[in-house]
């Protein structure tokens, strides 16, 4: 996917191009779920 958005609760918290919520997550959430999914990004 080229856009991604995070939703927490039925509302959006963070959303953009996919290569940059990988690589610098603004949201507490959006980090949360990365660290919790077990992919690793180089």
């Amino acid at each position: 996917a080229h856009d991604l958005i995070v939703i927490k609760d039925g509302k959006v918290v963070e959303q953009g191009p996919s290569r940059e919520i990988f690589a610098a997550p603004q949201q507490a959430y959006t980090q949360e779920l990365l660290r919790s999914s077990g992919l690793v990004f180089a």
